[in-house]
């Protein structure tokens, strides 16, 4: 939280006045690099005998649900409090926030999908973090856009009626990539 609020200030204080679509672009790009720190440590923090004891007591199913569920709290969290920091240091609200809420849920759930099936993929590597980030940025690509067209789109830069089939989209990347995971972590998971 300190990490977002310090960075608020310094976009803030960086840019002067934050309109429409600079404050959507970087409020993107805080959201992914936040996303990086946060869920990179997913997997990795347990020590080889821990791993070992949380390999006998559950389920690799249930194992990654509850990292997804930590993972995708943890960013709603950190979403929310972003948004409201650079609203109030721009004075300027969302002008739909019922689409952008749509939009940030689906989002945010694709990228913590995305990232906590890659932090399950390279927990065993030696250099995790370059690792993490080589791989689930171009898979983040098509959420990031879709994401950032139609928040775009809530602040009112253009008007576009694609908005349900954009949310659809969004929606079908998150369940692929959900039914991918589960798939691989019965793989990935191993003492």
């Amino acid at each position: 939280m300190l990490y977002l609020v310090a960075i608020s200030f310094v976009v803030f204080k960086l840019f002067g006045s934050l309109e429409g679509p600079t404050r959507i672009g970087i409020f993107w790009i805080i959201m992914v690099f936040t996303a990086i720190m946060v869920i990179n440590d997913s997997f990795s923090i347990h020590s080889s005998r821990r791993r070992l004891a949380l390999y006998q007591l559950y389920d690799p199913i249930e194992l990654l649900t509850a990292k997804l569920v930590s993972n995708f709290t943890k960013m709603l969290i950190a979403g929310i409090l972003l948004m409201t920091m650079l609203s109030i240091l721009s004075n300027q609200w969302l002008k739909d926030w019922v689409l952008f809420a749509q939009v940030f849920t689906l989002a945010i759930l694709g990228i913590v999908i995305i990232m906590t099936m890659v932090s399950s993929m390279t927990m065993y590597s030696s250099n995790q973090n370059s690792l993490m980030s080589v791989l689930s940025l171009p898979l983040l690509i098509p959420v990031l856009l879709i994401a950032m067209r139609l928040s775009l789109i809530s602040e009112r830069m253009f008007f576009d009626t694609a908005v349900s089939s954009n949310l659809l989209m969004l929606l079908g990347i998150d369940l692929l990539s959900l039914v991918i995971a589960f798939g691989l972590i019965s793989f990935t998971w191993k003492p």
